[in-house]
């Protein structure tokens, strides 16, 4: 299996804390040695980093670890292979673009629906066609089968870009999907980023046959008042105090606790949680808030957005009143 790790902010934040100790569990605390990657938002832009050294001894890994970069929404992986060899094309995250947004996405677990397998076809989502499917895996794993399954399903199930209520309740709507039939050899922990602002997370633990490792998700909220904290992997502590404002806020997310602090919450099966501005929100309600604070899913090439009447309906209805669209035109569903 593998591990995660996410952080999503208030302010834009340095994350180099959390990813060094991170980092120690890809092959020196832990046998996840089958390389590592970051995905960085910067605005509309992506940074990423992937490599098949073991993040512990990885060049790429130390660089990062030495460079300072803030942002408001970013994740890490490190891999230890259970499908597909150890090569880059299979080290995630794995990123695509769709409505001119950079969507990024990490998983740990096994998805026996999407298995690597040449001689049969992965299962299409939702109402995805497969004579129109836009995105397909490079590599040889089930997670990114899953990765390019979900943006297929967004793409054929909506004509606008939807609020994040309804996106919420949709990518949810497709995790229940991908485990129907399996749910007792499916582990499916994933994080999912949609830009600079919004990080999904979801979790559907458990353990592969004959192992005693739990794989799951954590996260904790770090804000005011703040304290010290060491990092579990590594002899490395920092006190808070003196590094943050009384603005900052930092919601982190990883397979397991990195620190010995207290206030890490073990994610409910089956949850999925979005989190803006480092806070975690479950319901239709809290992420309508979001939205309406204007931190949706940004795009600088197409502003068509779900009107109050599409979102009360759920979803866009063929034939509904078009939103202006800024240059260049898109036609939906989008190119």
């Amino acid at each position: 299996m593998c591990q995660l790790l996410g952080m999503n902010c208030a302010t834009p934040t340095d994350f180099r804390f959390s990813f060094r100790g991170f980092c120690q569990r890809g092959g020196s605390t832990d046998i996840h040695s089958h390389g590592w990657g970051l995905a960085i938002y910067e605005g509309r832009g992506l940074r990423t980093f992937l490599d098949t050294a073991p993040a512990c001894k990885s060049p790429v890994a130390e660089l990062v670890r030495s460079y300072p970069m803030k942002t408001y929404n970013m994740m890490a992986h490190v891999r230890y292979a259970t499908q597909g060899e150890v090569s880059l094309e299979n080290v995630h995250p794995f990123s695509r673009e769709m409505w001119g947004i950079h969507w990024t996405f990490s998983h740990n677990g096994e998805v026996p629906k999407f298995s690597h397998d040449p001689q049969h076809q992965h299962p299409v989502l939702g109402q995805t066609k497969r004579g129109s499917l836009s995105y397909h895996p490079v590599g040889d794993t089930d997670s990114e089968a899953v990765f390019c399954a979900i943006l297929n399903a967004l793409r054929c199930e909506f004509r606008h870009i939807p609020t994040l209520p309804v996106l919420h309740k949709f990518i949810k709507k497709l995790c229940d999907e991908i485990i129907a039939g399996r749910d007792d050899d499916t582990i499916f922990n994933f994080l999912l980023g949609c830009g600079q602002y919004t990080l999904f997370a979801f979790s559907w633990p458990g353990q592969r046959p004959g192992s005693k490792v739990w794989n799951g998700l954590y996260y904790i909220v770090r804000e005011p008042p703040y304290s010290t904290v060491k990092l579990i992997d590594c002899d490395y502590s920092i006190d808070f105090n003196k590094v943050t404002t009384p603005g900052d806020r930092v919601a982190v997310i990883t397979t397991k606790p990195l620190t010995n602090e207290k206030g890490w919450k073990e994610f409910k099966r089956g949850e999925l949680l979005m989190f803006d501005h480092g806070k975690p929100y479950s319901d239709p309600e809290g992420c309508a808030s979001v939205e309406r604070e204007g931190r949706g899913l940004l795009s600088n090439k197409c502003f068509l957005k779900m009107t109050p009447q599409q979102e009360r309906g759920r979803y866009a209805a063929p034939g509904s009143p078009t939103t202006t669209c800024v240059s260049p035109p898109f036609a939906p569903p989008f190119a």
